[in-house]
């Protein structure tokens, strides 16, 4: 009897609820002059509060890459794009306005974000070779290294710690809305700066900007370079070592 009379009060304080959030409804809704209740056409509703904040218009996405640092610097006269990928988000939005390609921004945050991982990673896989961390797997090649940590009960916590940084950093930095092209933040920057180098005197933010841009896609043709060469011996001319070993 307990469990009907629980059952009864919350279906019936669902449904007022529900008439509480369709009353708000029908008084939000807006009609355009000559159509409403008793027209020969629907009504349209209305909301433009709504729709400026959800849907404002998209920047261009081809011109915020000429704006971009290291646009330019290979090429010298615009950015290097062939096969026309800053182009792709412009023409689809003018076309449906639907957002299926990827703003600029999106691609310069994935960009920088990958450039940050390789710089990491080459560091390590060469490092690798030559020391390793004492107490755990005394192993120079890195691929074999990585599979030791996971079999390993002490280095294993080293792989879960790094899983809960990057979680950490994906959650809190998430690139909202840098698909749309219209993220509040620069793409890479997170604000961290706890040795305060860009308060000295003198400090050129976008060159420093322009060197890790270099060095983050360097990094990623380097690691690229060393795992094909890991899988395939040989295939990276000058590549020798541990790491070129067969699996």
């Amino acid at each position: 009897a307990a469990a009907a009379v629980c059952s009864g009060l919350a279906g019936a304080a669902v449904a007022a609820s529900a008439r509480r959030r369709a009353s708000v409804a029908r008084k939000g809704w807006q009609y355009e002059p000559g159509y409403g209740p008793g027209q020969d056409l629907p009504a349209q509703p209305v909301f433009p509060q709504n729709v400026e904040r959800i849907v404002p218009a998209p920047p261009n996405s081809h011109e915020t890459l000429q704006g971009y640092v290291g646009a330019d610097v290979e090429m010298g006269d615009g950015p290097w794009d062939p096969l026309g990928f800053s182009k792709l988000y412009d023409r689809n939005y003018d076309f449906n306005c639907v957002m299926v390609y990827p703003h600029v921004q999106w691609l310069r945050e994935a960009e920088i974000k990958h450039g940050r991982v390789a710089m990491l990673a080459f560091v390590g896989m060469v490092v690798q070779q030559w020391w390793q961390i004492p107490g755990l797997p005394q192993q120079p090649d890195w691929v074999k290294a990585l599979d030791e940590c996971y079999a390993s009960p002490v280095a294993v916590w080293g792989i879960v710690q790094i899983s809960v940084f990057a979680a950490v950093m994906e959650g809190h930095f998430f690139p909202e809305y840098a698909w749309e092209g219209i993220m509040k933040r620069e793409p890479g920057d997170f604000g961290f700066d706890p040795l305060k180098f860009s308060k000295r005197p003198g400090f050129d933010l976008k060159k420093k900007q322009l060197i890790e841009l270099k060095n983050g896609r360097l990094a990623m043709i380097g690691v690229a370079s060393m795992a094909s060469n890991h899988v395939l011996p040989g295939s990276v001319p000058f590549l020798t070592g541990a790491y070129a070993v067969r699996p």
